[in-house]
């Protein structure tokens, strides 16, 4: 199955300080997150304490939108779309009844859907970038291999409130298997017409 891209808008993507786990060190750009040691930050309100991640700077409420995300060859991450009243400061499911649209890796050699219960991807290869397409009219989160476009996961919803782009380093032993995450840049491509 390949996706098609059409109609989506290449959502130049930052990450939002202010939402950022004290644990988590992002690139002077904000483009990149990765865990780093604790930091003394404010405990403002829109901060997340209770998940070791960080939402975009913009959310949506209608359209399309695409972003790619370079995962690596991480073995703990999560990444996705989040409702804008997600628990900050409490623990919760990563779930769609929760406000999370995600998938991710953790430990093993598996990818994982987060639904409830959450559902085992079958895939041949693991992806090293990961195309994230949100569609808030039609209620859709599709996340894509943007190597070969094939499609790795699809979720299905009615989206009430405006929407985030998601990133979690996850929580792996001493670290080890934690990389960072970056938002690739969105790049142009220009085609002459032919006569």
């Amino acid at each position: 199955m390949v996706s098609d891209l059409k109609g989506a808008q290449i959502t130049s993507v930052v990450l939002d300080p202010n939402t950022a786990h004290s644990n988590l060190k992002l690139s002077q750009e904000l483009t990149r997150v990765q865990y780093s040691n604790k930091m003394l930050l404010p405990d403002n309100p829109e901060r997340c304490t209770s998940r070791m991640c960080v939402l975009g700077a913009t959310g949506f409420t209608s359209g399309k939108h695409s972003w790619t995300v370079e995962v690596g060859h991480s073995k703990d991450w999560y990444i996705g779309v989040a409702r804008e009243s997600i628990k900050r400061k409490s623990t919760s499911f990563l779930s769609p009844d929760e406000g999370y649209w995600v998938i991710g890796q953790c430990s093993k050699e598996s990818l994982w859907a987060q639904t409830s219960p959450r559902t085992r991807i079958s895939i041949k290869q693991m992806p090293e970038r990961i195309t994230v397409q949100l569609d808030c009219d039609k209620g859709k989160v599709v996340f894509i291999n943007a190597a070969n476009l094939a499609v790795i996961h699809t979720f299905r919803d009615k989206f009430t409130e405006k929407i985030f782009p998601y990133f979690s380093v996850g929580l792996c032993e001493d670290w080890k298997n934690s990389g960072p995450l970056t938002v690739c840049p969105v790049t142009m491509k220009v085609v002459p017409e032919t006569a």
